[in-house]
């Protein structure tokens, strides 16, 4: 197990919206969230380095406009592949 995963992760509760506010921190539950995908998914985009991230304390968090930009270029990324299938 990594040491990002055994990090501290905080399931607080957040919006549910994709707006991204400039310098809006995310827990992974709550990028996550936005995502569409589980905790566990996005450490393994940030251990892949797909992911931005800071630490706040023992904690990783995400700067909601990287988590929305990201969720942009997959949704793009995914309409070629479909298009291109």
């Amino acid at each position: 197990m990594s040491e990002i995963t055994r990090k501290s992760l905080s399931d607080s509760a957040s919006g549910a919206g994709d707006a991204a506010p400039h310098g809006e921190e995310l827990t992974a539950a709550e990028a996550a969230r936005r995502l569409g995908v589980s905790s566990l998914h996005v450490i393994d985009l940030l251990e892949a380095g797909e992911l931005d991230f800071h630490m706040v304390g023992s904690d990783v968090c995400f700067d909601a406009a990287d988590v929305a930009t990201y969720k942009a270029d997959r949704e793009s990324r995914d309409q070629e592949h479909l298009v291109g299938a």
